[in-house]
């Protein structure tokens, strides 16, 4: 019996030979939930196969129910594209091809992905299909596939398979044969827009810290949570639940945040197991030192912490990622210099940062992180306004912070006159 979806025919096609004709396509070992409207199919195939579908023009996306096409094009560019032409051109639709690449690289590698199920699209009477009851086999003679839904995954294993086709001895670690599950459905394109948005806008999103807490294949997330078991000022002070700060948590950061310092202090992504402690131990030393010089990153009372994110910097997210620059500076002069003599320069010279230091700038002075410092406002970290002082954690404001914790552990002049910061 053939489901009861527009586009199902009663009889298969025939080859010349009087045989049952397989079609363009056959979705194999297919099993199905629901009925109606409601119906889909599932089935299993390997990557090779997809790479097929793929090279066959049977697997398309239509960007207008997709993330979509940037609104300067929204005229001109095409709105159905096949995968078969590989990743759709940035400067028109939205697409993330570092993603798809990053995928490549994992699934080339061998490394395990959480990559299913794939999802699958026919739109009921625009495709011609046969349903094999005796053998659970879909036969597509016509119509185009669409992507409602992870359209990154299938563009990365298409190109997978086709790197490895081109020298399958350079990834050992990969085979065609990989499986994959596929959610058949049959949807109108408005309900592909309905899906895509339900997955991927109505539900509330994992806080980050939550997922990095969680993950034991992040390089950065095992290196901050590394940090964190070696700094005993760390233990019990990261927030690694939410990405937020609320009133009532004391934690210095989020393990978000903690991760984002990871990775500008290994300027990398991938980092080997054998590195993970040393740099973890490295990172731990310098924010020990910190601690020395700014009390408020260790462990604090509430009320004691409330008081320091209402006056000061010294705690807050963008200064967090300037600390990471100097704690790169720090790792590169242990190998310069050795871990002891290192330790012994950026002891001394961190003692800028305290806050008993005088420091002056533009006829003011007070402690270098005070929020109400004019330099804070003239490099753009710090908005004021009526009520409140709004902070920027911005990349540009980061890197600001950073530049500017670099110039400041190498003034020589006291009083500290910060004007020279901005050179």
């Amino acid at each position: 019996m053939q489901p009861n979806i527009p586009g199902f025919i009663t009889q298969p096609e025939l080859s010349a030979s009087g045989k049952v004709y397989a079609g363009r396509f056959t979705c194999p070992g297919v099993q199905w939930t629901g009925a109606g409207a409601d119906a889909f199919s599932t089935f299993t195939i390997t990557a090779a196969e997809l790479a097929d579908a793929c090279e066959g023009r049977i697997l398309w996306t239509d960007q207008s129910v997709q993330r979509g096409i940037k609104s300067e094009f929204e005229k001109s560019a095409e709105r159905e594209l096949a995968l078969a032409d590989g990743y759709p051109d940035e400067s028109k639709y939205i697409f993330n091809s570092g993603n798809a690449d990053e995928i490549v690289e994992k699934l080339l590698s061998g490394k395990r992905l959480f990559l299913n199920p794939l999802i699958w699209n026919l739109r009921p009477s625009s495709f011609s299909a046969f349903y094999n009851q005796a053998e659970s086999e879909i036969y597509l003679y016509n119509g185009k596939v669409f992507l409602p839904d992870s359209h990154h995954r299938h563009q990365a294993i298409f190109k997978a398979v086709k790197l490895w086709r081109e020298s399958p001895g350079s990834y050992p670690n990969f085979s065609g044969s990989h499986q994959f599950k596929v959610e058949l459905y049959f949807l109108d394109k408005s309900d592909e827009g309905n899906y895509f948005f339900d997955k991927n806008q109505r539900p509330r999103p994992t806080a980050k810290s939550k997922a990095y807490d969680l993950t034991t294949a992040d390089d950065l997330s095992l290196l901050a949570k590394r940090v964190i078991e070696y700094t005993p000022a760390l233990k019990g002070n990261v927030n690694r639940v939410t990405d937020r700060l609320d009133s009532k948590n004391p934690s210095v950061m989020t393990l978000s945040t903690l991760r984002e310092m990871m990775r500008t202090f290994a300027a990398s992504e991938e980092i080997d197991e054998a590195e993970l402690d040393g740099m973890a131990i490295v990172a731990s030393d310098f924010y020990s030192m910190l601690v020395e010089i700014r009390p408020e990153l260790g462990h604090l009372p509430l009320q004691d912490r409330k008081r320091a994110r209402s006056s000061t910097l010294a705690e807050s997210a963008v200064t967090m990622h300037g600390y990471a620059a100097l704690m790169r500076d720090f790792s590169d002069d242990i190998g310069r210099m050795g871990r002891s003599k290192a330790i012994e320069w950026w002891k001394f010279h961190l003692q800028a940062l305290r806050p008993g230091i005088e420091v002056s700038f533009d006829h003011w002075d007070g402690d270098f992180f005070a929020k109400d410092n004019p330099l804070w406002q003239r490099v753009g970290i710090v908005r004021p306004s009526i009520r409140t002082v709004t902070v920027s954690n911005t990349g540009g404001a980061r890197a600001a912070m950073g530049k500017i914790l670099r110039a400041m552990v190498r003034l020589d002049s006291d009083p500290v006159d910060i004007s020279q910061l901005l050179g």
